[in-house]
């Protein structure tokens, strides 16, 4: 027997129960885990002790007790979370909603319900019937008198993607400039304290400093003159590495890490720096992109600070050299 004559008592009338499950603002399951209840005592009296470590040496058990579910009802929220027509539609294609890394959170979750935990919280990924990936925090009960059974159980699903990318967005402006996507100051800075008491050695570091880009704010806008600043930004992004950390440093500045390469490959960078500029003017055509570079390398011990002062001393003498070039371009 399930619920008891006391437990019913307090318990509301169907009907209003099921008006609240109905138009509940979050999406709520509710399924009969029955048949996994059976196969756990079933496992038990076989002599099986830790559902965990069962279950990881059998993880087609997983599958099996998957397959073991059955939903009994849906509210509205849940058809229109995972875009379903009817309950029946989405019933027949919940090997379509709880794929990929739900089966680890399953086994986690049997294993709590084995270990007597009557309650279970996780956050993973379902998917909508169209195969949009929803970021979700789940929360599965076993209805109270049905400890024994396990015949109800409710299941409370919460979209929480907007959540999701709004902490990924703020984790992003905290590592990143918005205005070129490269990394920014702050992150950049943090790169060198991090390498300078590692192993990658040695290190080189790259500064970048765009000609002219007052000029090109006074005579042609402040518009212009970020439009320019994006495209300087592009051809950095294209001449590094994926382990390169390439960061816009302020203005027109930029920065460049290149941990543990061989000289040539900072110097080949420093070409492939010169020849995207010179397709990226031949492309975009007037203001003129043109970029000073210094790049100093440091070998282990070597203090980063001092090489990163280095490079732009070297980036200063390009600069000076190139000035008169510039003002021909200009024009």
């Amino acid at each position: 027997m399930d619920a008891n004559p006391i437990q019913e008592a307090f318990m509301p009338p169907r009907g209003h129960f099921q008006m609240l499950f109905e138009h509940a603002p979050i999406s709520l399951w509710e399924e009969d885990y029955s048949d996994i209840k059976n196969r756990f005592d079933q496992l038990s009296a076989e002599g099986v002790k830790d559902g965990w470590e069962y279950l990881l040496a059998h993880p087609e058990e997983v599958d099996r007790c998957m397959g073991m579910i059955r939903v009994l009802d849906v509210n509205r929220r849940t058809l229109e979370m995972f875009g379903a027509a009817s309950k029946q539609e989405l019933i027949q294609n919940l090997n379509k909603v709880f794929r990929d890394e739900m089966r680890a959170h399953f086994h986690k979750e049997l294993t709590d319900l084995w270990n007597g935990k009557l309650s279970h919280e996780a956050e993973g990924i379902n998917y909508t019937l169209t195969g949009e990936p929803l970021n979700i925090h789940l929360h599965l009960s076993v209805f109270p008198g049905y400890e024994k059974t396990f015949g109800r159980v409710l299941v409370a699903i919460e979209d929480v993607t907007a959540r999701r990318r709004a902490e990924e967005y703020l984790r992003y402006l905290g590592t990143h400039d918005v205005m070129t996507g490269l990394y920014n100051r702050t992150y950049f800075q943090e790169e060198m304290k991090r390498l300078g008491g590692g192993r990658q050695y040695p290190v080189s570091i790259i500064i970048a400093d765009m000609d002219g880009l007052k000029d090109v704010n006074d005579t042609f806008g402040h518009q212009a003159g970020d439009n320019l600043i994006r495209r300087a930004a592009e051809v950095l992004r294209a001449s590094f590495r994926q382990e390169d950390v390439a960061a816009r440093i302020g203005g027109g500045g930029f920065s460049v890490i290149m941990p543990a390469p061989s000289t040539p490959s900072a110097e080949e960078a420093i070409e492939r720096v010169q020849s995207l500029i010179d397709l990226n003017n031949k492309y975009y055509g007037k203001p003129v992109l043109s970029i000073s570079l210094g790049i100093s390398t440091g070998e282990k011990g070597s203090d980063l600070e001092q090489i990163m002062r280095m490079a732009d001393d070297n980036m200063y003498r390009n600069k000076r050299s190139r000035k008169s070039q510039l003002s021909v371009d200009s024009q």
